[in-house]
């Protein structure tokens, strides 16, 4: 016959709700699919080897045997620590594909020795292994949390940010209430806090002595209602004994936890080392090395949000150097050391300090480099296939788009279907660009310049992109990009480092390209940059310029460099007022997860065929270089051209420069002039005469041709 338990002792008979379960005594996991040998392994390489292993009767799609493995607990859990065991249960089979329902305490369970008789087959429900090992509640759960999900197995329906709220570094910075309100219990903390400082002595960072200080601080500080210091010294005393078992005695003169007598000397005695300036940085370290890190280059601390680096900017290292103050203060014997060791001069020296440790420092080159990742709400993107990661502090990414890949989008692809006219070729485009924008990749060395009359959707296309990229994306101001009288301070360029799309929106009548400075950021070299009062340092840009107007700035040197940069993307369809959505950024904006779906495929697109300008947009480009050509049209109305033609430099300046004036154009040097017919091919030719050029001539100038050639 099938029998089942809910493994654990009820407050009545007959009665398993899940508030009747008072005591557990197992944490527990049901394989029921995929590699079950893989899962078993992978929990015993991690967690020790169960204490009770048994075949459920049930087979695999495989033909493997699902199994329910347990691990059986030194002591029952009660009260708020039974919230613990099924926290820990369901992170186990979240991390490697098991039955999440044992999340629940009353969940039943199949018992060995009865029979599985599911699709009309009767199997036994079988012992396949039996250990008489017991775990500790605290050093189990830090070892799931420790434990990396399965590959194949990444949790998707488990919550990974309550996990994270428990880790230890996390716990040293937040309040513990009665009762895990917090989403976690003070059995929990505690026991984790505790086998951090025992290992902390055990590896001869501290003495048994401080070991002991900082877990009653600890206990003071940030559980609330602490615990009694019996039940305390209790528990510690347990830990330790069991740490003595397993790895012998310590080599320190500090015997159990009896903490000893007043920290501190007396108020004319030297500072106790361990509360020294050096000591309580070393103690942020050990805290918070895995979720901080500072980078002296910004001038910025960065904290680890579960997905990426964010920059801190409440001065919350300052408050975090604070407590340890504050909690060393708690245990200083004199009133001078307390009053010290609580100054502000105290604390920002700590917090200087920390700066410097080498488990914190870093420089500006590892962050947001490489170029094919994008991170998301939902994953870390690999652009070069579509693949997504789980989120990583290793890759060192302080930006986040503003969507996840999922969906579709089929208000998106109306509103280009109608901006473009119905033009396929420019919408497709318009998707290889998209995509192009999502790496960090620069190597089209492309300027994109979105231009129409208004109510054309140019912007909405612009201002939807920025949206769906989120940090990646920064706005920033036309001038940065036109020509001005003065330069810009460093620090505009500082905020791009790390961006894929610059949108400008809205240039204005007579404006200029500032071509240098366009060239430069769109050569993939380096740029230098400064944040305010900080020091030089150099970035390679990753972003794209998206430039929208009206307007055309001009250009003075219609050069190849520019012609192979600019890509004029022409929005001429202008929407009737009747047909005008005002809610249509708001509608895109509930599309956004399928929009990046599609410009995913445009970026895996533009890998295999290139950015591909279709008609509309080279013809445009072309309309656009041949109007700014000045020089261009100086020559098919004032000049002739041929291999037998010369004239010298000074008439056909001369020339030019009336010409330029008369039609509102920039006549600039004698230099520049000369410069821009070697780009067009003529060649230089002197006599001893005058200084002159091959291949051209003045059409009402034949007296000026050189003579004795």
């Amino acid at each position: 016959m099938a029998l089942f338990v809910a493994p654990g002792t009820v407050s009545a008979p007959g009665d398993a709700r899940a508030e009747s379960i008072v005591q557990t005594q197992v944490v527990l996991v049901d394989l029921d699919h995929g590699d079950i040998g893989a899962k078993r392994d992978h929990l015993v390489q991690h967690l020790g080897c169960p204490t009770l292993e048994v075949a459920s009767g049930g087979v695999t799609a495989e033909g493997q045997r699902k199994r329910h493995l347990y691990w059986r607990l030194s002591e029952p859990a009660e009260g708020e620590d039974i919230g613990t065991v099924c926290r820990a249960r369901h992170m186990i089979a979240a991390k490697v594909g098991g039955d999440p329902s044992f999340r629940s305490a009353h969940q039943p369970i199949r018992v060995a020795g009865s029979i599985h008789a599911k699709q009309g087959r009767r199997r036994l429900v079988e012992i396949l292994h039996h250990d008489p090992c017991d775990y500790d509640l605290g050093e189990l759960l830090e070892a799931i949390i420790a434990m990396p999900p399965l590959e194949g197995e990444n949790g998707l329906d488990f919550n990974m940010a309550a996990t994270e709220r428990g880790s230890v570094t996390e716990l040293f910075g937040r309040e513990v209430r009665e009762g895990g309100v917090d989403g976690t219990t003070r059995f929990d903390a505690l026991s984790r806090v505790m086998g951090y400082w025992i290992r902390r002595a055990r590896e001869g960072h501290v003495p048994r002595e401080q070991a002991w200080e900082e877990i009653v601080s600890y206990n003071a500080a940030r559980v609330s209602p602490p615990w009694p210091e019996a039940r305390l010294r209790e528990e510690a005393e347990r830990l330790w004994k069991r740490d003595t078992a397993r790895n012998g005695d310590l080599d320190d003169e500090d015997g159990g936890c009896d903490g000893g007598g007043p920290a501190g000397g007396d108020d004319d005695g030297p500072v106790p080392v361990r509360f020294t300036e050096d000591a309580l940085a070393a103690t942020f370290a050990a805290r918070h090395a895995e979720t901080w890190r500072y980078v002296a280059g910004w001038g910025q601390w960065l904290t680890w949000s579960g997905k990426l680096w964010r920059r801190e900017e409440t001065l919350q290292a300052f408050d975090l150097a604070r407590m340890i103050c504050r909690e060393a203060a708690a245990r200083a014997g004199s009133a001078r050391l307390k009053a010290k060791l609580s100054s502000a001069a105290t604390v920002s020296a700590v917090e200087r300090l920390a700066r410097s440790d080498r488990r914190h420092a870093t420089t500006t080159e590892p962050w947001d480099r490489d170029p094919w990742l994008l991170n998301t709400p939902g994953g870390v993107v690999d652009l070069r296939s579509g693949a997504s990661l789980l989120h990583d502090p290793g890759l060192f990414m302080t930006r986040i788009a503003g969507a996840s890949v999922a969906d579709a989008c089929p208000v998106w692809l109306g509103f280009l279907e109608t901006v473009t006219g119905g033009d396929g070729e420019l919408q497709s485009y318009l998707q290889r660009m998209a995509g192009y924008c999502l790496t960090g990749v620069t190597t089209e060395h492309a300027l994109f310049f979105l231009y129409g009359t208004g109510a054309n959707g140019k912007s909405v296309f612009a201002n939807t992109l920025t949206a769906i990229l989120g940090d990646y994306a920064t706005v920033a101001p036309m001038d940065m990009f036109m020509a001005t009288q003065g330069d810009r301070h460093p620090t505009d360029m500082a905020g791009l480092r790390g961006a894929r799309i610059v949108t400008s929106i809205e240039t204005e009548q007579g404006s200029r390209w500032a071509e240098s400075k366009l060239k430069a950021l769109t050569g993939g070299d380096k740029i230098t940059a400064r944040f305010m009062r900080q020091d030089f340092f150099e970035f390679i840009p990753q972003f794209k310029l998206l430039i929208v107007g009206n307007h055309k700035p001009s250009i003075r040197n219609v050069d190849e460099a520019m012609k192979r940069r600019l890509h004029m993307v022409p929005f001429t369809v202008t929407i009737p007022p009747a047909r005008r959505d005002k809610h249509l950024a708001d509608r895109l904006l509930a599309e956004r997860d399928g929009i990046l779906a599609w410009a995913l495929e445009g970026c895996i697109e533009w890998q295999r065929t290139g950015l591909r300008p279709p008609p509309a947009v080279m013809a445009a480009t072309e309309d656009y270089f041949e109007a700014e050509d000045a020089i261009g049209r100086w020559i098919d109305e004032r000049c002739s051209v041929g291999l037998h033609l010369s004239a010298s430099t000074s008439a056909m300046f001369a020339d030019w420069k009336a010409w330029a004036d008369a039609n509102g154009e920039f006549a600039g040097s004698v230099k520049r002039f000369s410069e821009a017919l070697i780009v067009r091919g003529f060649e230089r030719h002197n006599t001893r005469a005058a200084k002159g050029f091959r291949g051209i001539a003045l059409d009402d100038s034949n007296s000026d041709l050189f003579s004795g050639e």
